[in-house]
């Protein structure tokens, strides 16, 4: 995109000097533009699977992994299942956006395969936070019921008559800590893909200039 805006800029200092580009020109640096960005959204998408792939195999054998998995009876190879699919489904889905774009010829579909990208990245940031703020809850609430420390506590305080203070202050923190979570990770997201999203979006808009 930088260089399509130099070449404009060059063409209002200099519109006597230099010859106009042509629309199919425009269009072809668009189109190269927006397959090398959705190119990136794919390629970043595998890296991130990768990752975590690691992260569950660094900590596969962690004393509160391990713990965790005691409390989800046997759940946790369900839950590993199913964030993997996520991961794959979407990039996937990624990989044929991408070949959709290198293939296309007219304007038209080309302005749609950006707007289906867009809406495929959408999608995946939010099915991901929603995954992770459900998980998180989830193991909040095993946590609750489940450590011996906390059963410990919720005794004395019944014994006290503060167990209603010592719920609500509990769950006020897991509340809280979601939230917080939650948007540490949208904004890690929105840096990831927001800026390639964002090239996206301004090569829509420019394609929407072009008249055939």
């Amino acid at each position: 995109m930088e260089e399509l805006d130099l070449l404009k800029k060059d063409w209002k200092k200099n519109e006597n000097k230099f010859p106009k580009l042509s629309e199919q020109e425009i269009y072809a640096m668009l189109h190269k533009n927006s397959t090398s960005v959705v190119k990136w959204i794919f390629v970043i998408s595998i890296l991130e699977f990768a990752f975590f792939l690691a992260l569950t195999l660094l900590f596969n054998d962690n004393a509160g992994t391990t713990k965790m998995e005691s409390y989800l009876n046997g759940f946790s190879t369900v839950v590993t299942i199913l964030d993997y699919a996520i991961m794959v489904y979407f990039f996937c889905l990624f990989y044929i956006n991408y070949k959709k774009i290198t293939t296309t010829d007219k304007v038209k579909n080309l302005m749609s395969n950006i707007l289906k990208t867009r809406k495929t990245v959408s999608n995946y940031i939010f099915v991901k936070i929603f995954f992770m703020v459900i998980l998180l809850i989830i193991m909040f609430v095993l946590f609750f019921y489940n450590e011996p420390e906390m059963i410990n506590t919720l005794h004395i305080a019944e014994e006290k008559g503060k167990l209603f203070i010592v719920c609500l202050v509990y769950f006020a923190a897991v509340a809280i800590s979601v939230a917080v979570f939650a948007g540490v990770v949208l904004l890690f997201y929105k840096l990831i893909y927001g800026l390639l999203l964002k090239r996206l979006k301004k090569n829509y808009d420019e394609l929407k200039k072009i008249d055939f």
